[in-house]
């Protein structure tokens, strides 16, 4: 698979194995895939189908068995822990099912994360927190905890936080599998405006409806991405 400049993810025969006592399971049987800068794709499949492996390679949260990952051209299993963990950082907004704020802290620190860890000065991160939170519809909110949010609002808290690393693109894993229809449909389009803006977004998903957002789908059975796609 050629690499091309625009392409923000590649994986080229990627594999994933697991030994589970004596039992060897092929998570993924040889994945080729190309997102590119500014795409909005989603990846689906049933349970057990492998997408939630391929997220966590997409993700730089595992490395393949076999095969080559490349994250802006860069051959992921040649990076240290550190490094990983520093693209994690920098390069990937995460939103997640489960919104994975801390409960302790109100919005504005909880977008503030990521940049603390970056090393970011007080105002500066503040600064940008409060500008993503507005981002998301959030400007009323921001010295409110999770627990005085509903379900949508803390899941616009972890689009915010996602965003303020200013990654190369965002990956969410069922982002609206905790929602309410109409929570779920407002999170959708903050994404579509997202991506009109020129984000690159990847989103793992079960769920049809929310697949049919994307402009292309990736559909994963058994390890293997299935030929078509829902559109």
């Amino acid at each position: 698979m050629a690499h091309r400049k625009d392409v923000v993810l590649s994986l080229h025969k990627a594999t994933k194995t697991y030994q589970m006592g004596l039992v060897r399971v092929d998570a993924l049987r040889g994945i080729d895939l190309e997102i590119s800068r500014g795409e909005f794709v989603s990846i689906v499949g049933p349970s057990g189908s492998g997408k939630s492996t391929l997220m966590n390679l997409c993700g730089c949260l595992d490395l393949p068995t076999e095969g080559v990952v490349r994250l802006e051209g860069e051959d992921i299993a040649g990076l240290s822990e550190s490094e990983l963990a520093t693209i994690r950082g920098q390069k990937i907004g995460f939103v997640f099912q489960k919104f994975n704020l801390l409960s302790t802290l109100s919005a504005v620190e909880n977008v503030e994360l990521p940049l603390i860890f970056q090393g970011i000065g007080k105002d500066e991160r503040n600064a940008a927190a409060v500008k993503y939170l507005e981002r998301v519809g959030l400007g009323h909110r921001v010295e409110h905890r999770p627990n005085e949010l509903s379900g949508g609002e803390q899941q616009r808290v972890a689009i915010a936080r996602a965003l303020a690393v200013d990654p190369e693109f965002i990956l969410a894993d069922e982002p609206t599998g905790n929602l309410d229809s109409k929570s779920g449909a407002s999170v959708l389009d903050l994404l579509r405006e997202l991506h009109g803006e020129g984000k690159t977004l990847v989103v793992v998903t079960h769920d049809v409806s929310v697949a049919k957002q994307a402009e292309r789908t990736i559909r994963i059975r058994d390890g293997l991405v299935e030929k078509g796609g829902l559109k």
